[in-house]
């Protein structure tokens, strides 16, 4: 399988990095092509222009924007991973989401109706927070995250989502706790079958 990984975090000296690490070497190693876009790193330009925007619905894109759709029109399977930031991912995402999911190459439209385009693709969040994991279970954020994911970006063009996997309380978890979940990680990468 093409697997594109879309990575959130300004730094890969971090335990998210940690974790892109141990996830795309397991898909290396169990043979799958492997691209990681490293937003912070590719210093990609978040701001989605009203020039741009209105030039989208014309098919037209920045070359930035078009490498960005060759490798989600390449990809079988794209996993997002991110740490959770004031109850949502980065903004860096959100911008290259806004740019990159553009209109003619995610979606389409029949009148105000919207035609998902990028199906037969699978997708996952990996998702890192501050606080324990149990906290929020309760307060129901780990299923607004999945539904935002899930209804307002998967779905809605196409993506059929495979997991969604949070790792909690990583700033004050022991060595031995974060082991566990790089080991969780190359489970989640060892799930993904060539060809499904």
């Amino acid at each position: 399988m093409n697997h594109l990984l879309v990575y959130m975090h300004p730094s890969k000296d971090s335990f998210n990095g940690s974790l892109l690490k141990a996830y795309a070497g397991t898909l290396k190693n169990q043979g799958h092509q492997v691209e990681v876009r490293s937003l912070y790193e590719m210093d990609f330009q978040p701001l989605l222009s009203r020039e741009e925007y209105k030039d989208s619905f014309k098919g037209v894109y920045k070359e930035d924007v078009i490498t960005e759709h060759r490798f989600f029109l390449w990809a079988d399977a794209i996993t997002f991973l991110f740490p959770l930031w004031w109850g949502s991912f980065p903004a860096a995402g959100k911008g290259y989401l806004d740019r990159v999911l553009s209109y003619g190459v995610a979606y389409g439209l029949d009148g105000e109706k919207p035609i998902p385009l990028l199906t037969g693709k699978k997708a996952a969040i990996i998702c890192t927070t501050g606080a324990p994991s149990e906290e929020y279970d309760a307060s129901g954020m780990h299923q607004t995250m999945n539904r935002l994911f899930d209804e307002a970006i998967f779905r809605f063009c196409g993506l059929e989502p495979a997991f969604h996997e949070y790792f909690g309380g990583v700033l004050i978890c022991k060595d031995h706790e974060r082991e566990k979940m790089i080991e969780r990680v190359k489970e989640l990468a060892g799930s993904w079958i060539h060809g499904s």
